[in-house]
């Protein structure tokens, strides 16, 4: 879409979502003893710290279900969006690759980063799954005229139907036997989200009015219940060990379901979405429409394979905050921080080389229908 197109509420609400996986991703790397200390694994504080990862599952949720909103009632070829994701992705990659074998190299150490599985991983970073989110996002993409076909054709009843199983094996069976874990995947996540944006987009008349003093109780509840989870899940009940939950099943990563962190995102969403469009031309709409390209670029950078073992060295090199006073003060201006630099390094390089590139295929990808 160009800027004009754009409604900045939801380029904001982009701009928000990359936030919450950058706190998600700084918290599941900080050097704080409630997280790195065995003995404090079973405490209730160390269950609400892992509930926070939770935020990055919540950014997730946001950032895909903005794209879904939008596609679901699209009729164009999926290739060209594709293949501008795909340029991006390797411009990053493989740029970085580059850069940091050269800096090994003119240090005169020996390259031994310099691999055929990590050369692959960063010229076809997709197809490698280097990124796990833009390798299930990329398929994401290539479904989704097919999924519009099928929603199309389908009663509503039906369609509504369809998700309603979907969210129920990706994420409500995966708690009731957490054993079956081929039935959770990165890409029947998205599916099931796209399926969720699709159905907000399509049955808006259906979905009831949320307002803002409905989102944070539902924010509030959902934490409390991930954090209770977590805790019980880390108790090392006979039952809890036996039946095979793992100690992140509510929060992120491997094994997990984010049923939670889905239903807040899901809430948020429908809550921009039903608020009234503003004005393309403030002062604010015009700098959210400006940066908002550049964010992926942000996930891109400091979830990198080379980029992030020496970011959360640097981040992290300082002693932990020594009270939660603290704690709630300095970890959100050093997340903030950190997304500020992170998103102004992005910005740049998608002025300089992403933009550039993608006006040269412009021509040839407006061909594809």
């Amino acid at each position: 879409m160009s800027s004009k197109q754009r409604d900045w509420r939801f380029e904001l609400l982009r701009i928000f979502s990359m936030l919450l996986i950058v706190a998600t991703h700084y918290f599941a790397s900080d050097n704080w003893a409630v997280h790195t200390d065995p003995a404090r694994a079973g405490s209730w504080a160390a269950s609400a710290h892992d509930s926070l990862i939770m935020t990055g599952q919540i950014g997730v949720t946001l950032f895909v279900l903005i794209s879904a909103y939008f596609l679901s009632t699209s009729t164009h070829s999926p290739i060209p969006r594709m293949i501008k994701l795909w340029v991006q992705v390797v411009v990053y990659t493989a740029g970085i690759y580059i850069i940091y074998i050269a800096i090994i190299v003119a240090r005169g150490h020996k390259p031994t980063f310099l691999t055929i599985r990590n050369t692959l991983a960063a010229v076809f970073p997709v197809t490698m799954g280097t990124y796990w989110f833009i390798s299930a996002f990329f398929v994401m993409m290539a479904l989704a005229p097919f999924i519009n076909v099928l929603a199309e054709h389908l009663t509503k009843r039906n369609f509504l139907l369809l998700t309603g199983i979907t969210i129920w094996v990706t994420f409500i069976w995966r708690i009731l036997n957490p054993l079956t874990l081929q039935y959770f995947t990165d890409i029947g996540y998205f599916v099931s989200l796209y399926l969720i944006g699709s159905v907000i987009r399509r049955y808006s008349e259906l979905i009831p009015t949320i307002r803002f003093w409905i989102v944070f109780p539902v924010i509030l509840i959902c934490f409390a219940l991930c954090t209770v989870g977590t805790h019980i899940v880390r108790s090392g009940a006979h039952i809890i060990t036996e039946l095979g939950y793992p100690s992140n099943l509510f929060t992120a990563g491997s094994g997990a379901s984010p049923i939670f962190a889905v239903i807040i995102g899901t809430v948020i969403f429908i809550w921009v979405a039903q608020t009234k469009p503003l004005e393309h031309s403030s002062i604010l709409g015009r700098i959210v429409l400006a940066i908002s390209p550049a964010t992926l670029g942000v996930y891109l950078i400091h979830e990198n394979f080379i980029v992030k073992q020496y970011l959360w060295s640097f981040v992290f090199r300082v002693p932990e905050p020594p009270s939660i006073l603290s704690k709630m003060v300095i970890a959100p201006m050093e997340i903030i921080t950190l997304y500020i630099v992170l998103l102004a390094a992005s910005w740049g390089i998608h002025s300089l080389i992403i933009n550039p590139l993608l006006s040269i295929l412009k021509p040839k990808l407006t061909k594809i229908r």
